[in-house]
């Protein structure tokens, strides 16, 4: 049995994303496909929802369904948004974290459809980079 079918498609909803309290609060990020060659050519875009569950983005790159994408988010004060979780120090202070996400969805938006609009759900994020970014959204 493959692992897709291992995963119950039904367990994914975009209103996980889009009603989530506070999801459309914008964030810049960097979006690639994953694989060896994800890091060469980061895509810019902007968040229209993020949750724990997934996320929204409008990007200008055509993402088909399926296809894995690792997701860097720009979050202000990151490092310092994070050292309430963990007991560590850092030399560097990080500024996003990164999401392993599948595409549910990519819509055309715009004049001449330029633009997309993507939908993911999280397939991957660190549990305590989830509790920062819960944390962010309940700040309003």
């Amino acid at each position: 049995m493959s692992q897709e079918n291992d995963e119950n498609p039904l367990s994914f909803n975009e209103d996980l994303v889009k009603k989530y309290p506070r999801s459309n609060r914008r964030l810049s990020l960097a979006v690639a496909r994953y694989g060896l060659n994800a890091e060469l050519n980061p895509e810019e875009g902007l968040t229209v929802h993020i949750s724990p569950y997934g996320i929204q983005f409008r990007v200008t790159e055509d993402y088909e369904e399926g296809d894995l994408l690792k997701i860097h988010i720009n979050m202000p004060d990151y490092w310092e948004r994070k050292q309430r979780f963990v007991d560590y120090s850092r030399i560097d202070t990080p500024g996003n974290f990164k999401i392993l996400a599948k595409v549910v969805s990519t819509e055309d938006v715009g004049k001449r459809g330029k633009k997309k609009i993507v939908l993911c759900r999280t397939v991957n994020m660190d549990e305590i980079d989830e509790q920062v970014l819960k944390a962010f959204l309940q700040e309003g």
